[in-house]
């Protein structure tokens, strides 16, 4: 799918979960905007993909840990700093019913959406006030964040911390011109397809995220902060996903 134009140009971008489907579209719109990239993500092989796309750089790393989050950011200075930060990195296949959950399992799924994206955000909005400057910051959230799937507690409680922390980082730092935004979208495939449980009946392509994700971070959405752009096709709009269920008013 086309994409809308924005201009990045002279902008530094970091772009966690980089290696994943929404990840890889988000490093070649900001990089094809004039950005420099620097995509990171724990798949070393993964960001293979990258290799020889101009004005883009890859970094390994579990950005989870305090030791790499201070890694990536001791690269961005020496590069010339940080513009934009987006928070992709997720863990997102797990499918366990919360009875079941053992507290590794939670942990591990904490610390994958939501701890990295506190280290990453927090070194951002330091760097940020430090120079005297503003910053964008667009996390990935879900429908899930504020809407419960079936056996991915912990992954919905994750991307509600997400949206969460957009909105401590709008209103604590907003001041400074620091903004923080979430994108929550839906069904998102490599290859569009009809989809039912959408009112708009279809999946989102992930190339409408990377879009949603540039005009947040863009001087356009400079008067957006603590906002979720739900790019989910109408899911959350629809009071059920199973149209067959939808028999009458106030049900």
């Amino acid at each position: 799918m086309s994409g809308v134009r924005f201009d990045f140009s002279g902008e530094r971008v970091l772009v966690t979960g980089a290696a994943g489907l929404i990840g890889r579209v988000l490093v070649r719109r900001f990089a094809d905007a004039g950005a420099d990239v620097l995509a990171v993500d724990v798949d070393a092989e993964g960001l293979k993909v990258f290799d020889g796309l101009p004005r883009v750089s890859a970094m390994s790393g579990d950005l989870a840990r305090e030791d790499v989050a201070d890694a990536v950011f001791e690269r961005l200075l020496r590069d010339g700093g940080l513009d934009v930060l987006v928070n992709n990195a997720a863990m997102t296949e797990l499918r366990t019913p919360f009875i079941d959950i053992g507290a590794d399992v939670w942990d591990a799924v904490i610390a994958a959406n939501l701890r990295s994206a506190y280290l990453l955000s927090v070194r951002a909005v330091r760097y940020w006030r430090e120079q005297g400057r503003g910053g964008a910051i667009v996390s990935m959230s879900s429908p899930g964040g504020s809407r419960a799937h079936e056996d991915q507690s912990a992954y919905d409680v994750t991307k509600a911390g997400v949206e969460a922390l957009s909105r401590a980082i709008a209103v604590e730092l907003g001041g400074l011109g620091i903004r923080a935004n979430c994108v929550a979208p839906a069904s998102v495939v490599g290859d569009v397809r009809p989809a039912a449980d959408l009112p708009a009946g279809r999946t989102t392509a992930p190339e409408e995220v990377a879009d949603a994700t540039l005009y947040l971070a863009s001087s356009a959405a400079a008067q957006l902060n603590g906002h979720v752009l739900r790019v989910d096709g109408g899911l959350h709009a629809r009071l059920r996903t199973d149209p067959s269920q939808e028999r009458r008013p106030g049900g």
